[in-house]
């Protein structure tokens, strides 16, 4: 109950703050302003709901800050302090409607460069960049969640899709598995496939030498796997052109150690490579790099995805590089432009479709020819080292000519929460146009022998890869199964022409290379002496697939299967001219090789909670044979074997 006599002392305190207020906002040599320093008649009955929590109607016009503050404190009865001068002049948002005090203030401030914050009822403004107020943050949702042929979070990915074709965990498959994701390659700046392998686990990348600035695959060729040569597949289908041949179009790199052959068919006991191409992205990209380096580099790149639509259901991509070098070897040079597009559509929440297109033209890949053992590896007092700027060919005759082109379609669609169809379809042609000299020998440094060749190399190859998959579960035991089938159809035909004019090999002095030498490669005619060799080779692979991967608890066991059938088709025909106008041809044509293999691994990996996840493994695989025996009979395909376990730690 109100005893008489508060109302007078309460009016009386009223004014004793309004003259406050008034010598506080009047004041020139203060500057801090306290804004309702008084309680309000509400506040002096007793305790309310604190202010940031109570909503009120609030309709301030936009205008000069220090006015909309002031205007804000009666309406909402709180106390604000800050700096008059510093605000002097700042703009305030408008705000209107009902809210609570703290989403108003919250709204004038915007884009003023001030923020709050608050004890109590008492409010102090505070420059934005000293009190940021970051969104929810779920720990791990990240890292659980990640897209496995996305370019992973930072150096680290989680899940992965080379080694089951399903989105797993790399901690649930018993393989060795590593990832470099696209911050490691955007970091280390690998100019091709080998070098972005350099520091992974069982892989010996650069078995050649680094010699190779950007050939079309990229030095496929040196790169070994746990001893043995490996293939290259893009974005699950083999890269049998330079589809996978420049860093700049690829998300992230997977090496699956160990017999690959029950997802992908004919690899090598030693494993795969597994990459991924960039497609369109959620969230807009931007980016533009430039960068020069050792002799006369020079590159430009760029990155840029965004959505096509408001909704973003359709999206799309561009990647592009340009690049020119010289190199340590005088008339060698490398030269490269390239462009990779991409166009994803969200047909509905269940059904997505993404086109790739590829176009890399290299007109030189940066590749010196070999060089004698005399004058490198063998050099005294008589034999002087051969200087690396030497160029031992001829320099008007040495080129080499790549041109590569893709065509790629991803599709996907979710039946059910038990099923899933993913279908990928590539085409890829190749050409290669080759003018150079090879090493032929050496009698010593002051005559080394090389021989003129002009050979031309055209590649086409048409891919598939359709699979079901889906999850279920019995009882506590969850289920991921995936059944494909796949099928590669290649073809390849190469023109090799060597000039043979001469009995005796141009002769180079390596000291003093001048030679002076004009090719002559019209071999048909009969008007050139050399040797014309014609070779059509292809093969056709199909093969089916299953697989199960059972997880109970922290247990997971893998098994699955494969059956693939190969055909080869490969004859040879050679024109050989003497120079007088006679040619003469000859045809080779290999029998039919057809083969099939069975192979199939299984499986398991235990993770404990404390980190640790031993494995234990078996697997096989299977390589094709082209050779035939002495009787003209194909060999069996090359098998292999293994057995591996392991222990994962995991901190």
């Amino acid at each position: 109950m109100m005893e008489r006599g508060d109302a007078p002392r309460r009016t009386k305190n009223r004014n004793r703050c309004g003259v406050l207020i008034r010598q506080l906002m009047a004041g020139s040599a203060l500057t801090w302003c306290a804004v309702e320093l008084c309680p309000s008649p509400a506040m002096a009955q007793g305790a309310v709901a604190p202010a940031s929590v109570l909503t009120l109607s609030v309709n301030i016009p936009a205008g000069e800050l220090n006015h909309a503050l002031l205007t804000l404190s009666q309406t909402a009865h709180l106390q604000i302090f800050y700096d008059m001068d510093k605000v002097k002049g700042l703009h305030a948002n408008a705000v209107s409607g009902t809210m609570t005090a703290d989403q108003a203030l919250s709204r004038m401030l915007s884009g003023s460069g001030y923020s709050f914050s608050r004890a109590g009822n008492k409010i102090s403004l505070v420059p934005a960049s000293a009190n940021i107020t970051l969104g929810p943050v779920r720990v791990g949702g990240t890292v659980t969640h990640q897209d496995p042929t996305g370019p992973g979070v930072g150096y680290v990915a989680e899940n992965t899709m080379s080694a089951t074709k399903t989105n797993t965990s790399i901690m649930e498959i018993p393989n060795s598995i590593h990832v470099v994701t696209k911050q490691l390659i955007i970091d280390q700046q690998p100019q091709t496939i080998a070098q972005a392998l350099r520091y992974v686990p069982g892989i010996y990348a650069e078995s050649y030498g680094t010699h190779d600035t950007g050939a079309a695959q990229d030095g496929q060729g040196s790169i070994k796997q746990r001893g043995f040569s490996t293939e290259q597949f893009v974005d699950g289908l083999m890269g049998t052109s330079g589809a996978s041949g420049e860093t700049a179009f690829v998300e992230r790199i997977e090496a699956v150690n160990g017999p690959a052959s029950v997802m992908y068919g004919q690899t090598t006991p030693g494993g795969m490579i597994g990459i991924t191409l960039k497609k369109p992205t959620k969230t807009p990209l931007r980016e533009i790099s430039v960068g020069f380096g050792n002799w006369g580099r020079y590159e430009g790149t760029f990155d840029y995805s965004d959505k096509v639509n408001k909704s973003g259901t359709v999206r799309f991509r561009v990647a592009g590089i340009g690049v020119t070098q010289g190199t340590q070897t005088d008339h060698v040079q490398y030269q490269r432009v390239g462009i990779l597009p991409s166009l994803t559509w969200d047909i509905d929440k269940d059904t997505s479709w993404t086109l790739l297109g590829m176009y890399k033209y290299t007109p030189n890949n940066g590749v010196d020819i070999a060089r004698p053992i005399l004058g490198t590896l063998i050099t005294n007092s008589e034999i002087p080292r051969i200087a690396r700027s030497t160029f031992l060919g001829l320099p008007n005759f040495n080129s080499y000519n790549n041109t590569d082109a893709m065509l790629e379609s991803q599709f996907h669609h979710k039946f059910n929460r038990f099923i899933n169809f993913d279908q990928t379809f590539r085409w890829d042609h190749s050409t290669q146009n080759t003018e150079y000299s090879y090493f032929g020998s050496a009698i010593d440094t002051e005559s080394i022998h090389i021989r003129p060749e002009l050979s031309k190399q055209v590649a086409n190859t048409i891919q598939f890869d359709t699979r079901f998959s889906g999850k279920f579960k019995i009882g506590s035991i969850q289920n991921t199964w995936v059944v494909g089938s796949d099928f590669r159809d290649y073809n390849y035909n190469t023109d090799s022409v060597f000039d043979q004019q001469s009995d005796v090999p141009i002769a180079v002095n390596a000291y003093n290379p001048q030679p002076d030498y004009t090719p002559c490669f019209d071999i048909r005619s009969g008007r050139c002496a050399g040797r014309d060799t014609v070779t059509p080779y292809g093969f056709f692979q199909e093969g089916v697939y299953f697989q199960d991967q059972i997880k109970w608890k922290g247990l997971s066991v893998l098994l699955g299967g494969r059956q693939d059938w190969v055909n080869y088709n490969s004859h040879s025909t050679t024109y050989t001219s003497d120079g007088e106008g006679n040619v003469s041809s000859s045809s080779e044509k290999d029998p039919p090789q057809p083969h099939s293999a069975f192979t199939w691994r299984g499986g398991l990996i235990y993770q404990f909670d404390f980190g640790l996840a031993p494995y234990f493994s078996y697997s096989t695989s299977f390589v094709p044979q082209i050779s035939t025996n002495y009787l003209g009979q194909p060999f069996a395909p090359l098998a292999g074997k293994q057995l591996e376990g392991v222990m994962y730690f995991r901190a």
